[in-house]
């Protein structure tokens, strides 16, 4: 009894403690607000607003001036501070990607707090707040740079150190992979929502979600932070799309058949008056068929969300190959062959794949047999003495 309930009490902490070992795809919005003079305010309301949900997260400066703002998802947000004696001072379409640490650095005004401020100041291209090297494919990039097959791993290779894995690779013949500076491809480790999506075999990705649902995608190629352990590759974290207030989806079809494509150069060429029938013929089937789309908007505005994505592909395909027949000259040597070490008379009976008839003497004491007769054609089935 008290080991079932031990056991029961290991599987509640791993339920409840599952997602600490997920390394979350949010962001960190981070700086410092100082008075006209260039002092720190300390005790100052930063509020930083999801501009497609509407949700709020409310920070305090420090006795330094600093605060951050972690955990948020990728997304546009409005960052506005305000304190006593002082005019509110907002940021718009603030834009914080996936694993990004953004720096905004306020300098209030003096007046009433009723006041506000604009700020048209973009945030630094530099990040000065993380040592992380590693480059963003964004949803206009996802979304508009031609890809075949819609695999999303395809755009990690425009990532600086990224290239092509070797001819041949195990990882490659599954469907693809990649290598980072170096790194083996199965060094590499998958993130889908900061959850786990690697193969335990041949750590590659296990989940492949569709182009359309998804947001951005982050490669971070050296020196990331502590919660990436898992590999000494590139860390590929992939965040999906979410509801917002406003209803969007995409409808799409990539289509393809064996009117649109070249000859085969093993195929039969085509069919002519004059051809011989059995010499020639249309191009093999080929139709392909990959369609889907997503839906996404409010359940309850400013509370609840969905976001739905499909994808389908139908394949219809016929392959040509190429095989190596034996001659007429072959089969004849063959045939010959066969029939000397079958001990056969050229026969017909031997021709038609029938073996001779041998007479073998079989005396009480022992077996006598031919000397010519191969060893392999042997068969033991003479009574033992015992």
């Amino acid at each position: 009894m008290a080991s079932r309930r031990l056991q029961l009490a290991s599987l509640l902490i791993l339920l409840v403690a599952s997602p600490l070992f997920a390394s979350g795809p949010t962001g960190t919005i981070t700086g410092t607000i100082t008075d006209p003079s260039g002092a720190v305010i300390a005790k100052a309301r930063v509020m930083v607003r999801d501009e497609g949900t509407n949700a709020i997260r409310d920070a305090e400066t420090n006795e330094d001036g600093d605060y951050t703002v972690a955990l948020l998802p990728p997304g546009r947000y409005s960052v506005s501070v305000e304190n006593a004696g002082f005019r509110r001072s907002v940021i718009h379409g603030v834009s914080l990607e996936v694993d990004q640490t953004v720096r905004l650095d306020f300098s209030l005004r003096v007046g009433s707090v009723t006041e506000e401020v604009n700020v048209t100041d973009t945030p630094p291209i530099v990040q000065t707040d993380t040592s992380t090297l590693g480059q963003v494919v964004n949803n206009r990039l996802v979304q508009e740079l031609p890809l075949n097959e819609r695999n999303f791993l395809s755009f990690a290779l425009l990532v600086p150190g990224s290239q092509l894995p070797a001819q041949g690779s195990e990882n490659s013949t599954e469907g693809g992979a990649l290598s980072v500076n170096g790194a083996r491809e199965q060094s590499n480790n998958f993130l889908l929502d900061g959850v786990d999506n690697n193969d335990p075999y041949i750590n590659q990705y296990v989940a492949l979600p569709s182009i359309d649902a998804i947001q951005e995608f982050k490669v971070q190629s050296s020196d990331y932070s502590a919660e990436f352990g898992h590999a000494s590759g590139a860390q590929i974290n992939v965040v999906l799309k979410s509801g917002t207030n406003r209803f969007h989806g995409t409808l799409f079809e990539f289509f393809r058949n064996r009117q649109m494509d070249a000859k085969n150069y093993f195929d039969l060429p085509g069919c002519a008056a004059t051809s011989v029938p059995g010499t020639c013929g249309d191009i093999p089937r080929f139709d392909r068929n990959q369609f889907g789309g997503t839906l996404g908007g409010p359940l309850r505005k400013d509370k609840t969300f969905f976001f739905l994505s499909y994808e389908g592909l139908r394949l219809r395909q016929a392959t040509t190959r190429e095989a190596t027949v034996p001659s007429t000259l072959q089969w004849q040597e063959a045939e010959g062959l066969t029939q000397e070490l079958m001990l056969c008379p050229a026969l017909p009976s031997c021709r038609s794949a029938r073996m001779c008839s041998i007479s073998i003497r079989q005396p009480t004491s022992a077996l006598t047999w031919p000397t010519r007769i191969p060893s392999f054609l042997l068969r033991s089935s003479a009574t033992r003495r015992i």
